[in-house]
Formats: structure tokens, sequence, C-alpha cells
């Protein structure tokens, strides 16, 4: 394993592993508690509301579900710690993507010595799926999702705490307390292979487990992080083409699917299709590269 920062315009990895096909789920664990929720800026809290109004005119598909905040990731050995929090769409996208995020991390380094303090820090999933036959799955994001639209993409999402909250949607409605941390393990594992059931229209019995390959900080919404895997699909190329054709539960989300050779991946950022690329699409295709180069 190691713990690396990359600089980029878009993306930056801060860990990845060195051993494919990745990290196994019974090596991962979840410190979560209230403690690693964000910190409240009183000042900037009307804020959110004025942002979430805002884009919710212009986007009325976009929804106010409740996230795990991602606070750091920990390793010792071979075993992998995510400490996670509570956060909510509408928070990230009234302290990531605000107008003024450099203002709050700025602020947060200065109140506590972290950036990322005041922010929402959502976290994300992706996958890099590998057909039967070598290809990697992209697909074009659409102009109704809340960032990235128009852009190559993995398939990905977030996993959702309602679904181990006993079906509790509200952010006020979720108590920390009450949560088991193998049920959120769980839950972002499931939630990954979930995202391309319904993104790809693949069904889950196609999918294999998901290893986690790493995480990777969205520099375009002000460091947001997402935990990527990869997995195997028992589907080749051409099934996976008549599967997306034929529509999943969210095929609105996307607008093409685009297949890419195995063997063109390790020079995918020198190609016209990596600048119309998501950075979570871009950072999942790094942490997969570097684990492979330190494979070697």
């Amino acid at each position: 394993m190691a713990t690396v920062v990359v600089d980029d315009p878009d993306v930056s990895l801060i860990f990845f592993t060195t051993s494919p096909p990745g990290i196994h789920r019974a090596q991962i664990k979840v410190d979560f508690k209230k403690e690693y929720n964000r910190k409240i800026l009183s000042t900037h809290e009307t804020n959110i509301d004025t942002i979430w109004c805002a884009r919710c005119d212009k986007n009325p598909h976009l929804y106010n579900g409740s996230k795990f905040r991602f606070h750091s990731i920990q390793q010792e050995n071979q075993n992998i710690t995510f400490c996670l929090g509570l956060t909510g769409y509408k928070e990230y996208i009234g302290t990531n993507w605000a107008d003024n995020a450099k203002e709050l991390q700025e602020r947060g380094k200065g109140d506590y010595g972290n950036t990322q303090a005041y922010m929402s820090d959502a976290l994300g999933v992706g996958a890099f799926v590998q057909t039967s036959d070598d290809y990697v799955i992209f697909m074009r994001r659409s102009q109704q999702v809340g960032e990235a639209q128009g852009l190559w993409d993995i398939p990905g999402g977030h996993p959702e705490p309602e679904e181990v909250s006993g079906g509790a949607k509200k952010l006020e409605d979720i108590n920390i307390c009450n949560m088991s941390c193998d049920d959120v393990v769980m839950e972002i594992f499931d939630a990954t292979k979930r995202e391309i059931r319904d993104e790809i229209n693949i069904p889950m019995t196609q999918l294999s487990e998901p290893c986690l390959i790493g995480v990777a900080i969205n520099n375009t919404s002000s460091g947001r992080p997402s935990a990527e895997f990869f997995v195997k699909c028992s589907l080749s190329s051409k099934e996976v083409r008549e599967q997306y054709n034929a529509g999943g539960a969210e095929a609105g989300e996307s607008s093409g699917l685009r297949l890419i050779s195995l063997k063109d991946i390790p020079t995918l950022e020198t190609t016209e299709m990596w600048q119309e690329m998501a950075p979570s699409g871009k950072g999942c295709v790094r942490l997969y590269n570097a684990m492979m180069s330190g494979n070697r």
C-alpha cells in the first residue's frame, strides 16, 4: 500500500494500494462518529440554503439526501479504516461548491488547522469495471446530474446512510450512535455495485465483489473525496452495451457509453477523451494505473 499526494489541476490521489486487484472488504473498517461531522460556521449556514435553492431552481432533479462525510483514512499494516461522519447533499453543494469555498478552506485552516473542517466532503464511490473481454466501462454524464455534466466518467455515486439507518432519510433523523460500523462498510461496497446496476443496467449477479484501489480528491469541488473500486464483470463488452441500451433505473444520468480496451488505459491521459473526463473518472483511472505500476 502507498500514500501519496499527486498534484493535478483536477484530481489528487491521497491513498492507493499496490496489490491488484485491490483491498478486500474484510480488510476495511469504519470509525463512524459525530466528531467527524463538518464544523459549523454560523455566518455561512444561511448561504448554504441560498446556494441550494438557486441550484434547485436550475436543476429540479437535485435531492437533499443524507451522505457519509469523509474525515480521513488510516492504514495499519494491511488494514484500512475510513473515519466518517454524516452530512447531506445540500451541505455538499453549499460548501464544496460555494463561490467562497476557498475562503471557507482558509478559515478552516486558521480555526482548526484543517482546510476541510467547514466542508461537507460527502464521500463518493466509483468503479473501474472490467468486462470479460478486457474492456473498461465509461459513460457520458447527462445534463440533469448535479455536477460534471456532459463529461465522461466511471459508474459511481454515493453510499447512502438511509440504507443503514432503518430507513431514516433526513439528516436530522439519523442517529449515528444507532448505526453499526460493520453495516456502514457493507453499504460502501453494496453502493458501488448498485451504482453499476442502476447506471449501466448490469445485474449485480454479473459483478464481482468490489476491491478498494484507493481514494482520490476532486480539486474542482474543493477537495471532495471518492473511494474507487475495481470490479470484474462477467459480461462481454457487447453484452454490456446491449444492457445499457435497454435502459436501467438511472438511465437519465448518462447520455452515452464508451468501452475502452484495458491495454489502452495506461495511456488514456494522452488522448482527447481525457480532456473531456470528469475528475472522478480521472481519479479512478489514475488510481488503477498507480496500483498496476506499483505492482511491477
